[in-house]
């Protein structure tokens, strides 16, 4: 009996002690692995999502990152294209290190949507983890012109340099290639006439959110096609009708926020056309009206002799618009079964991507930008060859004014350590323990980053909102670790 209760001490000594070993275990690893400032990161997420709707400008973005380093006393670096550089040196031990830079998009009027993405930039901007040389970036993003990206010093990207840029998508996974960007010209001859008609309309189409160009473009309100679609359908029922005058709220390399233009026309087929435009207003607010608040799309028609437009362009110039316009559309384009599809790809996906984003006229010409992203040169080319053809075709030309090329990254030590890091780290954890590898199907702003230096390993990490704690969490492990993932084990 004496023997039996010895045993069954010696047995519960044993349990106790490997509950103990397992839990040091557990506190070492959560030690190592939970290394983002929740509190830090909720802070400056809910803080943006008040003001953020407020931003006016750029420049209230700024302020409002800049005010937030104050308070964290924060020491940054705003330099003359725009970035807000936080940048950490290696701490002693570490000053061998290779350095890691972490570049996030900064663009006030997308910053409503990218509260997560900016919320885990500052947390790691803000920690005190102990690391080689740290830098994060907020890039000048403004109308996604890259003033940032394109100014931004050569000296912080060397060809050692770990580069992730983060982003927000509908989805999280890791990249280490993207499409290449195209910026084309359509222009037609131009030539204004006194004017014909007896009526005009004024059409107005505005409040429409922009964003940066990317594959949910066929999401997007487009006012060229919607205005398209009016001209179309005058040249189709044969009215004599001129455009007088065509003004676009352009956005630079975003999407456009307005549009109004001036049609004339005879008072017999105004009838006619005003009913085809309430049926077209009516299908814009059945597609876009239950997720754009404050979209509006209206007409009005000129009654005041005095009001009428007094020079309006030629018929021919008038057609050849139409028939551009209706010709070249902003829109995807998608791998078909007879197309060379690269590895990892499949009919249905999308290899290109077609943008108008501007009308630019005067009394001479009419300019048409757009915007080519392609996977590689002959898709690119394809879409850009097509779009040639359709001006050709409207006795206009067509120009290349200038291109960047795609992102590829082929070293694989970054995307491998980070695939593993993340893995190990979420292990166990509510979140998907694995990350996705795959290659972007538009433009991301690693072209930039890559022409900075050619060597630098650079990925592109997207994260659906609520992964992006997890994400950041994860960052600071890989500086942590810097490749040793044995801590987390």
């Amino acid at each position: 009996m004496i023997k039996l209760l010895s045993n069954n001490k010696f047995r519960i000594a044993v349990i106790l002690l490997i509950v103990l070993i397992a839990a040091g275990v557990s506190i070492y690893r959560s030690r190592n692995t939970q290394l983002l400032d929740k509190e830090a990161y909720s802070g400056f997420r809910s803080t943006i999502e008040e003001f953020a709707g407020d931003f006016s400008c750029q420049q209230d973005l700024m302020d409002f990152i800049e005010s937030w380093a104050d308070e964290h006393s924060l020491k940054y670096k705003e330099d003359k294209y725009g970035n807000i550089i936080f940048n950490k040196s290696a701490i002693k031990r570490k000053k061998n290190v290779t350095p890691t830079l972490i570049a996030v998009s900064m663009n006030y009027e997308t910053a409503a949507d990218n509260t997560q993405v900016l919320a885990a930039a500052a947390a790691i901007a803000v920690s005190d983890l102990e690391s080689g040389r740290r830098t994060v970036v907020f890039c000048n993003d403004e109308q996604g012109l890259a003033k940032g990206y394109k100014g931004l010093s050569d000296k912080y990207i060397s060809s050692k340099t770990k580069v992730i840029y983060l982003d927000k998508g509908s989805s999280t996974y890791l990249s280490t290639g993207s499409f290449q960007q195209r910026y084309t010209e359509v222009s037609i001859p131009a030539k204004r006439e006194d004017n014909p008609c007896d009526s005009a309309v004024k059409i107005t189409i505005s409040g429409i959110k922009s964003n940066v160009i990317g594959p949910a473009i066929s999401k997007q309100p487009d006012p060229f096609s919607a205005f398209s679609s009016l001209l179309t359908r005058l040249k189709s029922k044969s009215v004599d009708c001129r455009l007088a005058d065509l003004r676009v709220g352009s956005n630079g390399n975003m999407y456009p926020v307005s549009l109004e233009a001036t049609i004339v026309l005879n008072s017999y087929n105004m009838s006619s056309f005003t009913s085809y435009i309430e049926n077209r207003i009516k299908a814009w607010e059945k597609s876009y009206g239950s997720d754009y608040e404050g979209l509006v799309f209206t007409y009005e028609l000129v009654e005041d002799e005095n009001a009428m437009p007094e020079k309006v362009y030629t018929a021919k110039t008038t057609d050849r618009l139409t028939g551009i316009l209706y010709t070249i559309r902003s829109g995807s384009y998608r791998y078909s079964e007879s197309d060379a599809i690269p590895e990892g790809k499949e009919v249905g996906d999308i290899y290109g991507i077609n943008c108008i984003t501007d009308i630019e006229s005067n009394d001479k010409s009419i300019t048409i930008p757009v915007i080519i992203q392609g996977v590689n040169d002959p898709f690119t080319e394809r879409i850009l060859n097509d779009n040639k053809a359709a001006a050709e075709l409207y006795k206009g030309t067509y120009s290349e004014t200038y291109r960047i090329d795609a992102f590829s990254n082929n070293r694989d030590k970054l995307s491998r350590t980070f695939k593993s890091t993340y893995e190990k780290v979420n292990k166990g954890s509510v979140t998907e323990s694995a990350i996705s590898l795959i290659t972007d199907n538009f433009f991301t702003p690693c072209s930039y980053l890559q022409e900075k230096n050619a060597k630098a390993d650079i990925i592109h990490i997207r994260t659906k909102g609520s992964a992006a704690p997890d994400i950041a969490n994860t960052i600071l492990c890989y500086l942590k670790a810097k490749g040793n993932t044995s801590i987390f084990k």
